[in-house]
């Protein structure tokens, strides 16, 4: 090996380093835009949160305040018009965080593309090295000893072979930690991208019950006709439903369980409640955020649907009823074993009529809600209303309902 070739060798090794190690500063994206501009969006995203945070923070005590007053067309209005800037606030917050994870992704997709770019230009100098090594018979610690004119050069040429390895070898180091940090940040994009995908389904169940949310104060209004006399009115005859239809049930349950176990041939049973179908769930039981929270606690579960969707009974079981209430609007009651009995409103059709016998799965009507549909009720929007009861009382659904 001649002096010029290892000089040439020892030349290269720190070139590496900086091609590993100094290639991202300065570095630009393909809209002009720098590593440093970015993180300063980032910064201003994260601002932005905090900001929206603090003002929810403030809505919320008032919310809490607002609820323990005396129940009142004018406290109910308040609550109303309150939830729906939290609503709004809250849409704020998730689509601004979509957009500071968007920006976090482009910083991470360009570390991994210089990583990956690096490590390819670190294999090829090894490439080039090693090639250049072995291109010589006379490169080995020996041959370059024995091979010198004096002790000088000899001593001389084995120190630089040494350095060469030594160099080679903290190249491949190199290369490995890179390799390590390359997948690391590989990992983080997944998790990224699966974080995305929760806000962005988290943000689709926020505009949906903003919608609700936004048509609830204009529902309340018509149904009280603007007024605390017809807000009293309501609250007596939405209570009135409800005892009515636990009592009824009650009574139906036992001999209606009777003519079940005879029908069930196949011995399905009921315990395990299916979904009636999917949807955007906007309410759960017992919501506290429910907009009519103050006239009565929400007994099931809200799911928004588009107006005509199949609605599937959730369990076999006989149909108890099928009428129209004030707060159910057109609602299919189904009585099944073990003192179930599962709940479907806002129908703009029913398919099924009193003593039916359904198997799970059977349609048993068409969803509705839209405020001014024949058949909606109390409602704010389109959606399918679901509850499960047990022994007459509503029960959390998700307790009950199969994955």
């Amino acid at each position: 090996m001649t002096k010029r070739q290892t000089i040439t060798l020892l030349a290269i090794i720190p070139l590496m380093v900086v091609v590993l190690f100094g290639s991202r500063i300065g570095y630009v994206w393909a809209d002009d835009t720098t590593a440093q501009e970015l993180q300063e969006q980032i910064a201003a995203k994260k601002a932005k949160i905090s900001d929206v945070n603090s003002k929810l923070d403030t809505l919320r005590k008032r919310i809490s305040g607002a609820s323990k007053m005396v129940a009142s067309l004018e406290n109910d209005v308040a609550l109303l018009e309150n939830e729906a800037a939290i609503a709004e606030l809250d849409i704020t917050a998730t689509e601004t965080e979509i957009e500071q994870q968007n920006l976090e992704m482009r910083v991470l997709e360009a570390d991994i593309s210089l990583k990956t770019a690096d490590i390819a230009r670190q294999r090829a100098m090894l490439s080039d090295m090693l090639f250049t090594l072995n291109q010589r018979e006379d490169h080995g610690l020996v041959a370059t000893f024995f091979g010198a004119e004096n002790f000088h050069e000899a001593f001389n040429g084995v120190a630089q072979l040494e350095d060469v390895n030594r160099g080679l070898k903290q190249t491949v180091d190199a290369t490995q930690a890179v390799q390590a940090d390359l997948e690391a940040d590989k990992a983080d994009h997944e998790i990224k991208i699966a974080s995305l995908n929760d806000l962005a389904s988290e943000l689709a169940t926020k505009v949906a019950k903003l919608a609700s949310q936004q048509q609830a104060k204009e529902v309340l209004m018509a149904q009280t006709e603007n007024n605390q006399a017809g807000y009293i009115t309501l609250m007596s005859e939405l209570r009135q439903e409800q005892q009515s239809v636990a009592s009824q049930i009650a009574a139906l349950q036992n001999s209606v369980e009777e003519k079940l176990k005879q029908n069930d041939q196949s011995g399905e049973g009921s315990s395990d409640i299916s979904w009636p179908l999917r949807g955007i769930i906007t309410a759960l039981f017992h919501d506290t955020s429910y907009p009519f929270r103050n006239l009565f606690e929400h007994p099931g579960l809200d799911i928004a649907v588009p107006v005509g969707t199949s609605v599937a009974a959730a369990a076999p079981g006989y149909v108890a009823w099928a009428k129209t209430g004030s707060q159910y609007g057109n609602y299919v009651m189904i009585i099944h074993t073990n003192g179930m009995a599962t709940l479907y409103a806002h129908l703009m059709r029913m398919d099924v009529k009193a003593d039916q016998f359904v198997s799970r799965g059977d349609q048993i009507g068409l969803s509705g809600g839209r405020p001014g549909m024949q058949g909606a009720g109390l409602s704010t929007g389109p959606h399918l209303h679901f509850e499960v009861r047990k022994g007459g009382i509503p029960v959390n659904p998700m307790s009950y309902l199969s994955q």
